[in-house]
């Protein structure tokens, strides 16, 4: 697993991919070989003047010898879907665990549709929170409790 050394600020696709490289000290050229790019390519990818396809950030993932985890970070950063989209909650271990029990073939239908519902509650709540709406007892409106 490439760690990201300490001090890097991930500003997206371009910073993410070159933080990779420079970690396990590749030059832009040896990348764009193993990726069967040009130099060029990598160059205008990590300044930020081009976006890369999809299919050009696996190809990087490999070359740089990513595992599953990052290869979605590299992904997600240049606003794909990664292959695991559990991997996009790795920080957040409870949403991890809730989506994972909502992917269970071992939980109830019925339940997971009632964890669903308490899931949308909870996001209609946060998003009134978000535009400055009170919360908690006396603050949002009792419709959205009932909801």
């Amino acid at each position: 697993m490439v760690e990201i050394a300490e001090g890097f600020i991930d500003f997206g696709f371009a910073q993410l991919l070159k933080q990779y490289r420079e970690v396990v000290r590749m030059s832009q050229s040896r990348l764009a070989e193993l990726s069967g790019f040009d130099h060029s390519y990598v160059s205008r990818l990590e300044s930020g003047h081009r976006t890369p396809t999809r299919d050009a950030v696996v190809k990087f993932a490999e070359a740089l010898g990513l595992v599953p985890a990052e290869r979605d970070n590299l992904l997600a950063a240049a606003g794909f879907m990664p292959q695991r989209v559990e991997s996009l909650l790795a920080e957040e271990p409870v949403l991890t665990e809730v989506f994972r029990l909502l992917q269970s073939q071992e939980i109830p239908e019925a339940v997971r549709s009632d964890v669903r519902q308490m899931l949308e509650l909870v996001v209609k709540q946060a998003r009134l929170a978000a535009l400055g709406f009170p919360s908690g007892p006396g603050g949002a409106p009792d419709f959205i409790a009932a909801d």
